[in-house]
């Protein structure tokens, strides 16, 4: 059986729909769930607000905060976050097996292409991935 769910966050909706997917899984289960999101290497910073308001917040920090949020609404679960730079498919599978992941949940994505039917990260991670994969229709 499925003990930890690992699932990815790009801030995206379908990513959110993943997620609540992942968070329902997990709970009729009983598992615990790992929420990633996998950042550029680059760590761009970004400027929000304006004049005495003004924040720069990085992608590192945007994404941690976005993880923050989500976990706190899924406090009925046992949960833990982590924020990577690199690439997705690759940063799901490096994180999958650093955690012990018995299920990673991804949603798939609507591309053209050879990759139509998964999405080109979707296919990465089914293809490396140490543990099963789920992939959730929110699309």
């Amino acid at each position: 059986m499925y003990k930890k769910i690992i699932t990815g966050y790009d801030g995206s909706e379908r990513a959110l729909r993943a997620v609540e997917e992942a968070a329902d899984l997990a709970t009729a289960i009983g598992a615990s769930l790992h929420l990633v999101s996998a950042v550029s290497k680059k760590d761009n910073v970004h400027e929000i607000g304006e004049s005495s308001d003004k924040l720069f917040l990085s992608d590192s920090e945007i994404a941690k905060d976005q993880l923050i949020n989500i976990a706190s609404k899924l406090n009925h679960l046992e949960i833990s976050t982590a924020v990577i730079a690199g690439a997705p498919a690759q940063v799901m599978v490096n994180e999958a097996q650093a955690v012990g992941a018995d299920l990673i949940l991804i949603g798939n994505r609507h591309v053209q292409g050879i990759s139509r039917v998964l999405g080109s990260i979707a296919e990465d991670i089914a293809h490396k991935a140490p543990c099963a994969v789920l992939i959730a229709k929110t699309a």
